[in-house]
């Protein structure tokens, strides 16, 4: 297993132009809690400017390789649905030289239950997305959130149960599995062959907490089913703020201290995580 950093608690931090204006800040502080692997945000690698060159660069002065990159994909209308495969491949073509590996693509939501047809043009969409990544040597992997986790996870489920797992993997976020009623355990031991990627974060009384450890889900369980399913894939550390969540350490330490307890709580089990 490796680890890397997830984005979004650094957008928080710096805002959402981040990976332009404050690149080099984020590499720094990556650096500096002990992270060599980053999740960065697809839509921003729009186009080969100036600030893409400068972002490689800073990752290079900073020891930091990027692991890959999420984006909303907007597959379920068939209308737009070429245009979404295409400028997502473009995109994704920039990260090659960076040294990504996946592309973590989360269904995009429409604020309502997608119907029946909506799920079949959506899977339809994933698959030819994941083939079009593979030429590229990416591999395509579905994140979800809660909107996904509605009805014991139905368009989650519909979407691997449709979709080959040649072309399109898995990324569990154990957090929101928790809060969206789904048992984080239960989808990696169902899942285990497509599993690429789980995401950390934890809550306590229902808010997230500052630092990985101690709250919800158990990560010392999600250690031990990793270890039965023998993943070896991404840990992602993915922090996040909310109101209620405590502020005692820096940006940089909260990162230090949550690579420190994966390895200490994942690193157990025998496997290899560098």
């Amino acid at each position: 297993m490796r680890i890397c950093s997830g984005f979004y608690r650094w957008s928080q931090h710096y805002g959402w132009h981040f990976l332009t204006e404050r690149i080099d800040e984020v590499a720094a502080g990556l650096a500096r809690a002990g992270y060599a692997y980053f999740e960065g945000l697809l839509d921003p690698l729009e186009g080969e400017g100036d600030w893409s060159r400068s972002w490689q660069t800073a990752l290079n002065r900073h020891g930091v390789r990027l692991a890959g990159a999420y984006v909303h994909a907007l597959l379920h209308e068939p209308n737009t649905q070429a245009q979404s495969i295409e400028m997502i491949v473009a995109r994704a073509r920039l990260l090659r030289p960076m040294g990504a590996e996946f592309i973590n693509a989360n269904p995009q939501p429409i604020g309502a239950r997608k119907t029946d047809r909506m799920l079949e043009v959506q899977a339809e969409g994933y698959a030819r997305l994941g083939a079009a990544l593979r030429k590229e040597g990416l591999r395509l992997v579905v994140h979800h959130h809660l909107p996904e986790l509605a009805e014991n996870g139905r368009e989650l489920r519909h979407l691997l149960g449709n979709t080959d797992p040649k072309d399109v993997g898995l990324t569990v976020d154990a957090d929101w599995m928790c809060r969206g009623g789904q048992d984080a355990k239960a989808w990696i031991r169902e899942y285990a062959s497509r599993l690429e990627i789980v995401e950390l974060r934890s809550s306590s009384l229902g808010i997230w907490d500052e630092t990985l450890g101690g709250g919800d889900p158990d990560c010392r369980e999600l250690a031990q089913v990793l270890a039965e399913v023998s993943f070896d894939g991404w840990l992602m550390v993915e922090l996040a703020r909310e109101e209620g969540t405590p502020h005692t350490v820096d940006l940089v330490r909260a990162h230090a201290r949550s690579l420190e307890y994966v390895r200490d709580v994942f690193g157990g089990h025998g496997h290899m995580i560098a």
